[in-house]
């Protein structure tokens, strides 16, 4: 149970308020509130705010905790090690030479995931023209534009991995479209034809044929510092 969950809980009790009655003010279900109380709801801060004001509890308190959060991840966040530089020679290859290689290594230049521009390159490792089990030809990276999904240690400038497919698979991270603008977010499928996109301390749900999926993250590398 995080530290917000945790005032709802005590101050329910206090107020010697039932989950039912407190949905009821605050216009969500009994479940939602079993639910965030829990810990298996991740809460916005627009409801965590309105469920506090019913139970007379400081608003400002699950925004702090948010910023908390962050901070702490942020902080916690690995420093990479840079690679000692060498000095390379150049060597000419023959068509067989670079063909042959492409069964080793492959060229993908690295796009901004908001502004689709390519900002690199980077030489990825292939088995058998594979990458993490995936065709090569079906993968691309993307550089994050933003700190939308730290509380999942993905930061701005990291590289992510992405297989290129419109099937999701529930609980894993998509590189998505929602009225032609880009997300990074954390997908599962709900009823009634519904997605819901999880984020840092908010969930969105949507109408499935609204959403453009584009590809799956596969592999996270972090950005140098």
């Amino acid at each position: 149970m995080n530290k917000t969950a945790e005032k709802i809980h005590l101050a329910r009790v206090k107020n010697n308020m039932t989950t039912k009655a407190l949905g009821k003010k605050c216009g969500v279900t009994a479940s939602y509130i079993e639910q965030v109380e829990s810990g298996k709801k991740i809460i916005n801060e627009t409801i965590g705010s309105r469920i506090l004001k019913a139970l007379g509890v400081d608003e400002s308190a699950i925004s702090q905790e948010a910023s908390i959060r962050r901070d702490d991840v942020v902080r916690s966040r690995p420093k990479p090690v840079e690679p000692k530089k060498v000095t390379h020679h150049v060597v000419e290859m023959s068509p067989s030479w670079s063909g042959a290689l492409d069964n080793v290594i492959r060229h993908y230049p690295i796009i901004n995931a908001y502004t689709k521009k390519t900002v690199g390159e980077k030489i990825l490792p292939t088995l058998d023209k594979k990458i993490e089990g995936y065709h090569c030809d079906k993968i691309a990276i993307l550089e994050v534009f933003d700190t939308s999904m730290t509380s999942y240690h993905i930061f701005e400038k990291d590289l992510l991995i992405i297989y290129l497919t419109e099937d999701i698979t529930n609980e894993k991270i998509y590189y998505l479209e929602y009225e032609n603008k880009p997300y990074i977010r954390r997908l599962r499928k709900e009823a009634n034809n519904k997605l819901s996109l999880y984020s840092d301390n908010q969930t969105e749900v949507l109408p499935l044929d609204k959403v453009k999926i584009i590809g799956k993250v596969i592999r996270l590398e972090r950005a140098m510092a």
